[in-house]
């Protein structure tokens, strides 16, 4: 008895295998879209995309797509900056998100932990071939 208990305790204690799959695969499920916004210009639309909604608090991954609002092509060399916020509370984060283009301007962002349900803003800054801001409003459900 005390063998077959040891046993359970040291299997359970074993580490998960993690996923083989290219990280271009974990980046193809981010389709499901959550909101989109056109910038403070008016002249980039900004599309955001994630596994599921609603949104849940916790770390989050998003995709961020950037086009022209007038071709709906995407824009070259483009940079994001992106200050996570809770208006409702008056403070961001202090952890910055991680930021990976994944495209021309399709960008992937990781590490973001939106750790209170509620209202959050994405405060964006692209700069690059254009440079432009603009404020994504989410809402975050327990």
């Amino acid at each position: 008895m005390k063998s077959a208990m040891l046993l359970c305790l040291l299997w359970s204690a074993a580490p998960t295998p993690k996923s083989t799959a290219p990280a271009t695969e974990k980046a193809a499920t981010l389709v499901t879209p959550v909101t989109s916004v056109t910038s403070t210009s008016g002249r980039l639309r900004i599309e955001v995309l994630a596994d599921a909604v609603p949104l849940r608090r916790g770390p989050q991954r998003l995709r961020i797509r950037v086009t022209d609002v007038a071709t709906g092509k995407p824009i070259p060399s483009l940079a994001l900056a992106l200050q996570p916020w809770m208006p409702t509370m008056g403070h961001g984060l202090d952890s910055p998100a991680r930021i990976t283009l994944q495209g021309t301007s399709d960008f992937e962002v990781s590490e973001l932990d939106l750790f209170m349900p509620g209202a959050w803003e994405l405060r964006l800054t692209l700069s690059g071939s254009v440079e432009d801001k603009a404020v994504v409003s989410l809402k975050l459900a327990r």
